[in-house]
């Protein structure tokens, strides 16, 4: 990982120096950074419990049966609002909300900027990041308080369990193959320093992690 000095402070967490561009409020990022294919934001946190080195697992949420695809499985995240003190502060948010789980570390980002559609039309991009939160007296993440408005489950899965898309009695059913594909390439990346898994410079993100092809989800 980065040393301590390379990482950047903010509000209670640090972030990855190559994810500075996201410390920006999100209309401030769009307004500099103008593309007409989007025109909102929304982030997705990779949470991993590397309590086990040989065995971390990442935090996967099921969506709710009351809500939008029923019963799929995601990682933490959601839209950012207009108030996010930055794109950052609006992922930490978000995973709070989500799991209860605090973010002491951000970054670096991981794949591509994802675009898609919400159900009322919007178009939104997606960035996604490494979280590491705050752990109990163990080492390992503090205990997930879901939101039961938005997720009735949880489980911290093995990439093996990943592959296989079961979790003991839980068949993990991702929302999408996208989601799915990059929820097995972090492991990998998981396990080495952030700066020299990484193909691209920090200075050049946007040029580096293309965005993928547009889709549907169901953000509102």
């Amino acid at each position: 990982m980065a040393q301590a000095s390379s990482q950047r402070e903010a509000a209670g967490f640090t972030y990855h120096p190559q994810v500075s561009s996201f410390a920006t409020p999100p209309q401030t990022y769009l307004a500099t950074r103008p593309d007409p294919r989007y025109s909102y934001i929304a982030t997705g946190c990779f949470v991993f419990d590397r309590s086990e080195p040989e065995v971390p697992r990442i935090l996967l949420l099921q969506r709710s049966e009351t809500d939008s695809m029923p019963g799929c499985w995601e990682i933490p995240g959601g839209a950012c609002d207009d108030d996010d003190e930055s794109i950052l502060h609006g992922a930490a948010r978000e995973l709070l909300e989500e799991t209860g789980l605090t973010a002491i570390r951000i970054g670096p980002q991981i794949g591509q900027g994802e675009l898609f559609s919400s159900r009322s039309g919007k178009m939104i991009c997606k960035f996604k990041f490494f979280v590491e939160v705050e752990l109990d007296d163990e080492g390992r993440p503090s205990a997930v308080k879901l939101d039961p408005e938005e997720h009735q489950q949880y489980v911290w899965a093995t990439q093996q369990e990943v592959e296989a898309r079961s979790s003991g009695s839980k068949q993990l059913v991702f929302t999408t193959p996208d989601l799915e594909n990059t929820i097995l390439k972090s492991f990998s990346s998981s396990q080495v320093d952030f700066v020299d898994e990484l193909k691209c410079s920090s200075m050049n993100t946007e040029i580096c992690l293309p965005m993928a092809p547009p889709h549907e989800e169901n953000l509102t």
